[in-house]
């Protein structure tokens, strides 16, 4: 079964997450997978992000590129420009985010960058 036909079965995923929207906005909190989107949510804030607004998404290791020091999984989406998120649980966990939004980018599956 693939990674994306998995969250629609009735089972909430939650991860323990960094995110950023840009401009040194940061927030920290938890990741919920939902049928139809994620659900970043903190003690003060809540971003929900449904697949089909993201028109590309994959992860970034370079110097540059990542959160906190931490990889990221870099999301460009169609309404409100980009979204890093990274994994306060390992890469492994960060790979199992990532694989939620295996088909529902435009563009070619997510890829690990450098």
């Amino acid at each position: 079964m693939r990674e994306r036909d998995k969250r629609s079965n009735g089972v909430a995923r939650k991860y323990a997450v960094l995110w950023s929207t840009g401009d040194d906005v940061f927030g920290s909190g938890r990741l919920e997978v939902l049928p139809n989107r994620v659900e970043l949510s903190s003690k003060d804030a809540l971003l929900a992000v449904s697949f089909g607004e993201v028109q590309d998404a994959h992860i970034e290791r370079g110097p540059g590129e990542r959160l906190r020091g931490l990889p990221a999984l870099w999301l460009d989406r169609v309404r409100g420009g980009r979204l890093l998120i990274a994994s306060l649980e390992g890469t492994g966990a960060l790979h199992e985010i990532a694989g939620f939004f295996e088909g529902t980018a435009a563009s070619a599956p997510i890829a690990s960058g450098t």
